[in-house]
Parts: C-alpha cells; structure tokens; sequence
C-alpha cells in the first residue's frame, strides 16, 4: 500500500508489458530520478493502482488492448496518454490489416490523450513511414512497432513532467473507427470466397485462424 507521501510524488504509470516497462523505466530513471515509475500490465492492476482521484499522476499505455474505463480517467483528470500502433487514418482494434487490405501506401503511429471514447483524444504525435506495394502484414506490424518505441522515447522527456499538459500536433482522427467483430469478420472464409480474395486476407491479416462458414461441407 502506498504511502501519503508515495501518493503525492510525481508517478508514472506504465501500462504495457513487463519488457516494454523495464525498457522505458531503464530511460525514465536517466531521465527524472525523482518520478516514480509503477508498472501494471492488467486492468485489476490498474484499477488496484488508482483507487481513487491521484494528482500528480500520468498513465503511459504502450501498444496494449487493455480499455481504460472512464472512471479511472477521471480519478487521473484525463492525465493519459496512449501509444497507437496505427496513424490518425486507422483508429480502432488492430487497425494495420485493415490498411494492407485498403492498398495504403503509408501508414504510421500515433500518441494521443485518451478520452472516454477510444481513439479520439488529442494527437500529441504522429510517425509515418511509407508502406510497399503487397507488403505482408508480419513486416508493416514490426515497422510500427519499432516506430511506436521510438516516437514514445521522444515523448518521454514530456510525459515525465507529469503535471503539463503535452500539447497537441494538429494531427485529427479520422472518423472511420476499426472494430473487432469487423476484424473476426475479414478472418472467415466463406465457401464461395474467390481465390485471389483469400490469398488478400492472408497478405492482410497474416493468416485465418478462426472457422470455416459454418454452412461449408467439404466434397468427397
């Protein structure tokens, strides 16, 4: 249980990995010795971690699925910042198959305040990076990951000084918003699907891993 005076120092909560943490505490303690960094890698972790209103607190979410409930934002005064793993054009879940299959020839990441809404605070920073004709879906996911850690080391220096706001770029979301009934969807192979139209969703979205149509029965 954290003490008063853990409570009103400068904290920064991570929310990733456990590998992602050490890696951006490693920086972070270089950086602002005096900041508390505090790792949590599920929502009953973070929920453990802010019971409450805590001042003086920011969340840094790195590439993680987790949704952060509206209660938790308010206890943080919307004092949370997100690292996407896709540009201001593809918010939503798992937006990079999505940009394969719409033949985008650039995509990117972006760092952004969070709201009560997903993928649509404030854009505090965009990296994009041009994207190949027919490019799989395994090397665009490893180039914005690269590109996330890196925009996020920039960003560090700013989410350190946890009581400023960052301002914003400029940057606006597009309105189009991925989901994940719309990704399961692209995933399924109906029984009349062309062979061209497979051979896509398998460059897009690295392989279809749920079931046949339910209706398809295999000829003898």
């Amino acid at each position: 249980m954290a003490t008063a005076a853990q409570d009103s120092s400068p904290t920064l909560l991570m929310l990733m990995k456990q590998m992602e943490a050490e890696f951006f505490k490693d920086f972070a303690g270089r950086l602002a010795p005096t900041v508390r960094t505090v790792h949590v890698d599920t929502l009953e972790a973070l929920e453990q971690a802010v019971p409450g209103p805590r001042p003086h607190t920011r969340l840094f979410a790195f590439s993680t699925s987790i949704i952060v409930p509206p209660p938790i934002l308010k206890h943080l005064n919307y004092n949370a910042v997100n690292f996407h793993p896709g540009p201001p054009e593809y918010p939503g879940y798992r937006p990079t198959g999505f940009a394969l299959y719409d033949r985008a020839r650039s995509y990117g990441v972006t760092a952004h305040y969070m709201t009560d809404r997903v993928d649509e605070g404030p854009i505090i920073g965009v990296d994009r990076f041009p994207v190949a004709e027919n490019a799989f879906l395994i090397d665009v996911v490893k180039e914005s990951y690269q590109r996330l850690a890196k925009l996020a080391l920039a960003k560090l220096p700013a989410l350190l000084r946890v009581d400023e706001v960052i301002p914003p770029s400029g940057e606006r979301w597009t309105p189009r918003k991925t989901t994940k009934a719309q990704y399961d969807a692209m995933r399924r192979i109906p029984r009349d699907m062309p062979d061209a139209e497979i051979a896509e969703r398998f460059r897009c979205f690295d392989g279809i891993y749920t079931p046949l149509d339910p209706d398809f029965t295999p000829e003898n």
